[in-house]
């Protein structure tokens, strides 16, 4: 871990490089346009995919708080999201109950630099 990283206060510290940022905004930005000729849920897919791909590339980073739950998530969501090729509705039941789990983590990551004084 980088001396900036271990100063950061909870949550703070960056877990991506320029590099990867820039590959996941390519990926996102490329993604929008061909979202005009696809059907409507394989934009829900791309998103779902996206949050996957930077989590990957943030667990390669070493991430000091929330290292856990980026793992569990990412495995959660490659479990989940294939679904929409072959169950719909298990895959929309999906999309809707995945906002509250990084919600809540956020929410947990808070309350820890809070605790440690340490808010922006």
């Amino acid at each position: 871990m980088t001396e900036q990283a271990a100063s950061a206060p909870p949550g703070k510290a960056l877990v991506l490089t320029e590099e990867q940022a820039l590959e996941i905004i390519t990926f996102l930005t490329s993604a929008a346009e061909i979202c005009l000729h696809e059907p409507v849920y394989y934009g829900t897919f791309r998103l779902v995919d996206g949050a996957s791909r930077m989590i990957g590339m943030m667990l390669e980073n070493n991430p000091q708080i929330s290292g856990e739950f980026f793992k569990l998530f990412k495995e959660h969501i490659d479990a989940n999201k294939v679904t929409m090729m072959w169950d719909k509705a298990h895959y929309y039941d999906f999309l809707r109950s995945i906002a509250a789990q990084p919600a809540a983590e956020l929410k947990r990551v808070r309350e820890l630099a809070e605790s440690d004084g340490s808010t922006s």
